[in-house]
């Protein structure tokens, strides 16, 4: 038998063996977490919902990422694999909006074009991580660097928003994503000069106590999804492995990786790492101001 036949016949076997009610829970599940996400920004008064350049365009794309990426996996966003990306989602939903459009620098007009990066920066973020833990679960050696890797995206992208949202209850201002890429990327200078003459050293302990706390039980639920998987989860198909199946799942992948660099550009513009002066201007500012 030719390979194109070989690989046809795979690929049948393996659509064939999806059934009707798995294709309607990845519609399903994919359409109420959009539309839970939809409800949450009508609640908090964001406007431009029901405009097809920005919102309804970026939930459409959001469907088709989320829909192709449950298809290729076999995994509806029920499953534990999905939950490890759903805290960065929501601190990404709940923080930036919250600060853009209360902060004294901030913008007051609350419209979707403002948040457009920060939303599909952290349905990147989900989505990226869903696929690390795809691939961590079927690990048999390095589980613990695996899981280590995994944790270190799951921690940026949540101190990320923690980094925006002490800076805007510190000063009441709100970072520019210059200001925020340097914040994470040179947390020391941010931190002496912000952070503690504001809180000094037991604010920084308890800081540092709460991180380390948050990242041990983030730890221990990625090594228990990964590698002590409930039965019921476990993909029951046996899938044939198709030359053709892996490249729909490789593009797929590639898909939401353009989906995290492209828009997470717009939050850490790294083209500005050279502006250091404006930066340290920024901080002089900031440190002359305290009382």
């Amino acid at each position: 038998m030719s390979f194109w036949y070989k690989e046809r016949q795979k690929m049948a076997l393996w659509w064939n063996g999806i059934s009707r009610q798995e294709i309607h829970s990845y519609v399903y599940t994919a359409v109420l977490f959009l539309f839970l996400t939809f409800l949450y920004f009508m609640s908090i008064h964001i406007s431009g919902l029901f405009s097809w350049y920005r919102f309804q365009r970026s939930m459409m794309e959001c469907f088709i990422m989320l829909f192709l990426t449950q298809l290729m996996t076999g995994k509806n966003m029920l499953h534990p694999f999905w939950r490890i990306g759903y805290i960065p989602f929501a601190l990404w939903i709940t923080v930036f909006p919250y600060c853009i459009t209360h902060a004294l620098n901030g913008s007051h007009y609350s419209d979707f074009n403002h948040l457009t990066p920060y939303f599909l920066t952290a349905f990147g973020v989900l989505l990226l991580l869903f696929f690390m833990m795809n691939i961590i679960s079927k690990a048999v050696l390095g589980k613990k660097m695996m899981t280590v890797i995994v944790l270190a995206m799951a921690g940026y992208f949540s101190f990320s928003p923690f980094i925006y949202l002490l800076h805007f209850h510190l000063t009441g201002m709100v970072l520019s994503p210059r200001e925020l890429f340097f914040a994470s990327h040179m947390p020391m200078d941010w931190i002496a000069h912000i952070i503690y003459p504001r809180i000094g050293w037991s604010g920084l302990i308890a800081i540092a106590l709460g991180m380390i706390i948050y990242l041990t039980l983030y730890c221990r639920w990625i090594w228990s999804s990964a590698y002590h998987l409930n039965p019921r989860w476990k993909d029951q198909h046996g899938t044939q492995i198709s030359i053709l199946y892996r490249i729909l799942q490789l593009l797929v992948f590639i898909g939401c990786v353009w989906l995290l660099v492209r828009w997470s550009s717009e939050c850490f513009p790294m083209k500005e790492f050279n502006s250091i002066n404006a930066y340290e201007e920024y901080l002089d500012t900031i440190t002359n101001s305290n009382p």
